[in-house]
């Protein structure tokens, strides 16, 4: 019986230590990424991807994403290329760390294709599972849907990605 309270005061002790967190609050993230892009009108093709982000607190990131992606294999094929800012909303499980982003953009195009034009602004969703192998390097999957204000001209890609991060 004398016990308990001492096993009660051990476990509320256990409970309420944390271990250390690996929250990217004010830290730069630099980035790149592999993958495959589909466009209404385009055939499928490869992608690459670069970013960077701020971490503005524990669960939010200002992100920059530079994206472009070859579709065709005419020799003249279709680029695509565009850029968008994100505000991402991240959740940090220790290790993983899940991300859902909006974001505005521009998205241009070599060859126009009904139903874009060459140059055209964007709205789109990002998503993300990032897993930190340390406190500095990463490495995740990565996918963006972008709308271009007009019927079907939706542009959407995915990647594989890794990261450095640095600035804690």
């Amino acid at each position: 019986m004398r016990r308990i309270p001492s096993l009660l005061a051990a476990a509320f002790a256990v409970t309420l230590s944390a271990a250390n967190a690996r929250a990217f609050e004010r830290e730069w993230h630099l980035g790149g990424g592999l993958g495959g892009a589909a466009a209404n009108g385009y055939p499928f093709g490869p992608a690459v991807n670069l970013y960077g982000a701020y971490g503005l607190s524990d669960v939010f990131d200002l992100r920059l994403e530079f994206a472009a992606s070859r579709h065709g294999t005419t020799p003249d094929p279709a680029v695509l290329y565009g850029a968008k800012l994100a505000l991402a909303y991240k959740v940090d499980v220790i290790q993983w760390i899940p991300y859902l982003a909006v974001s505005a953009g521009y998205l241009g195009v070599t060859e126009r294709q009904a139903p874009f034009t060459l140059g055209q602004p964007t709205l789109g969703l990002l998503a993300g599972l990032d897993y930190a192998l340390t406190r500095n390097f990463g490495l995740g999957i990565a996918g963006s849907y972008d709308y271009a204000f007009h019927p079907g001209a939706a542009y959407v890609n995915g990647f594989l990605r890794a990261e450095y991060r640095f600035g804690f």
